[in-house]
C-alpha cells in the first residue's frame, strides 16, 4: 500500500473588489483540490501579512492570483487599469516560491500586464453575469498546466524532492548496479551492538531484487526509538557485494527461498524533512489546526512521486515497491 493520494491546496489571491472572480476561480477547482481565499481566515489576528504570506508561500502546492482592472492610472502618457499592487506583490511572492509551473494568474480582459509578461501567453477571461463559466475556459488551461507539474521534479524550499533524487542515485540505483554485475552476495547479520552473528552466501539468480521502500505514515516515526518498534517484525541485513556493503531489512528467513528475496528498506534521510519544517516555518504558524501534519504528509508524498519519476518504468513494474511503515508490510503494485 502506497501513500495515500493527497488532494493539492491551492491559494488564491485578489483585490476585494475582485472577490467574486476569486470565489468563481475556486469553484472550478473544488472538487479536485483544498482551495483557500485570501479572505477566509487566512491572515492570523496579531500578525504581520507579510509574515503570513511568507509561510504561507511555501505551505500550498499552487496559487492562482486574480488580475483584474482594479485601479486607474495614467503610465507614460496611456491611461491604462492595472491590478491591485498587493496581487502582484503576492503573485511575485509565491512565483518565487513555487516557481513558473504552479504559480498562475487569471486576467481579466482589458487589464494592463507587467512589461516582464509580454509575449507570455495569459489564460485571460470576459467577465459576464456567470462568473463561473466565465472563468471555466482560463480555469481549464491552468487545470492542464498543473497536470503537467505533476510530472515533473519540484524544488521547494523544503527537502524531499532534493532527499528523494539522493536516494535514487546513492542508494536505489547503486543497489540495481551491484547486482548486475555481481554473481553472488552475502547476507550478514548483526545484533544490536553491530556485531555479525550470521553470515550467508547466495547465488545471484536474478539480477534485479525486489526493493520494496517503507514510507513512514508521520515523520516522526523515523525517529530512532520509534524506528526500533516500527521495524520489531524485520532482521537487519547487510548485503555485501564486490562494490560496498548496503544495508536492509528482510522479513521472514531469507535461506528458505533465496530465488525470491524481497529486500526493505526505510529511507531515514526522510528525517531531514521535518527538520526543514520545523526551521522554515513559524512555531506560531506550525501550532494552527493540522498545518505541520500537512507538510509532513506533502514531503512523504512528494518524496514518493519524485522517486516514481526517476525510476525507469521497466524497473518500477516488477523490482521497486511502496508500502507505509506499519506492522507487517503488505505486497502491492508500484502503479
Amino acid at each position: 500500500m502506497s501513500a495515500p493520494a493527497r488532494r493539492p491546496n491551492i491559494f488564491i489571491c485578489s483585490s476585494r473588489e475582485a472577490l467574486p472572480i476569486a470565489r468563481a476561480v475556486k469553484q472550478n477547482f473544488d472538487q479536485e483540490a483544498d482551495v483557500d481565499i485570501w479572505n477566509e481566515n487566512i491572515f492570523a489576528a496579531n500578525r504581520g501579512y507579510l509574515d503570513t504570506l511568507l509561510n504561507r508561500a511555501s505551505y500550498y502546492d499552487y496559487c492562482i492570483a486574480v488580475f483584474a482592472p482594479d485601479d486607474k492610472a495614467t503610465v507614460r502618457g496611456k491611461k491604462v487599469n492595472l491590478p491591485r499592487n498587493n496581487v502582484i506583490f503576492e503573485f511575485g511572492l509565491f512565483l518565487g516560491r513555487l516557481g513558473p509551473n504552479r504559480a498562475f494568474f487569471v486576467a481579466q480582459e482589458g487589464t494592463e500586464l507587467f512589461s516582464d509578461w509580454k509575449g507570455i501567453e495569459v489564460a485571460t477571461f470576459k467577465p459576464r453575469d456567470n462568473l463561473v463559466a466565465a472563468v471555466g475556459g482560463a480555469c481549464q488551461r491552468i487545470r492542464e498546466e498543473m497536470a503537467v507539474a505533476e510530472k515533473l521534479e519540484h524544488f521547494t524550499m523544503l527537502p524531499s524532492t532534493s532527499l528523494a533524487i539522493g536516494y535514487y542515485h546513492n542508494f536505489l540505483r547503486r543497489v540495481f548496479e551491484a547486482f548486475e554485475f555481481s554473481d553472488s552476495f552475502t547476507i550478514v547479520t548483526r545484533d544490536d551492538r553491530g556485531n555479525i552473528v550470521k553470515e550467508t552466501r547466495h547465488k545471484i539468480v536474478n539480477r534485479r531484487p525486489t526493493i520494496h521502500v517503507l514510507l513512514p505514515a508521520k515523520l516522526e516515526d523515523l525517529e530512532s526509538n520509534r524506528l526500533k518498534d516500527r521495524t520489531a517484525a524485520y532482521k537487519q541485513v547487510a548485503v555485501c557485494t564486490k562494490f560496498r556493503e548496503f544495508p536492509f531489512y528482510i522479513h521472514g528467513d531469507v535461506t528458505k527461498d533465496a530465488k525470491k528475496i524481497t529486500f526493505f528498506d526505510i529511507p531515514t534521510t526522510m528525517l531531514s524533512s521535518r527538520i526543514a519544517i520545523q526551521r522554515n516555518f513559524s512555531p506560531d504558524f506550525l501550532a494552527r489546526g493540522d498545518t505541520a501534519s500537512h507538510l509532513e504528509e506533502r514531503e512523504i508524498a512528494n518524496f514518493e512521486r519524485t522517486l516514481r519519476l526517476m525510476v525507469p518504468n521497466e524497473i518500477e513494474n516488477k523490482y521497486f515497491e511502496f508500502s507505509i511503515l506499519k506492522g507487517t508490510p503488505r505486497r502491492s503494485s508500484a502503479k
